[in-house]
């Protein structure tokens, strides 16, 4: 299960899962609602540690990026 929240005008895309970073990118393109072919750059990548040291969760911030 995955979640993915856009961030609007400011054209960047977060998503966040706490099964795997696959998931997180998924959200944050699902979250942008971009047509099929858009490009986008990971702006940022953040992993919450549970435990000795588990990944809790991933959150994932996507940009429109250039061309192919």
């Amino acid at each position: 299960m995955y979640e993915g929240e856009g961030e609007g005008k400011s054209h960047a895309f977060v998503g966040t899962s706490r099964e795997s970073l696959d998931n997180a990118i998924r959200a944050a393109v699902h979250a942008s609602g971009a047509d099929h072919g858009t490009v986008f750059v990971v702006s940022q990548i953040e992993v919450v540690t549970e435990g000795d040291p588990n990944v809790g969760s991933y959150k994932v911030v996507l940009t429109p990026g250039g061309g192919r």
